[in-house]
């Protein structure tokens, strides 16, 4: 799918950030922390932020590829 640039939605980035974000809500009720789960969520709203959240979570290529500045292809 990464490398076809494929990233027909089969779990939206917009549906990730829904579920990330009960699970920091969750964890902060009962004052656990995690810190992977807070970064993943941050990568996921910059997507979301660059226009990708009807995109699969696949779409987290897309992320990487803003950071380093490259585009994967075939």
């Amino acid at each position: 799918m990464v490398m076809d640039r494929n990233f027909k939605p089969g779990f939206r980035i917009d549906l990730h950030i829904k579920d990330l974000a009960n699970a920091l809500d969750t964890s902060h009720g009962v004052g656990a922390q995690l810190p992977l789960t807070a970064a993943v969520m941050e990568m996921m709203q910059a997507l979301r932020a660059d226009g990708h959240g009807n995109d699969d979570h696949s779409a987290l290529a897309c992320y990487y590829e803003k950071l380093a500045k490259v585009e994967v292809t075939r």
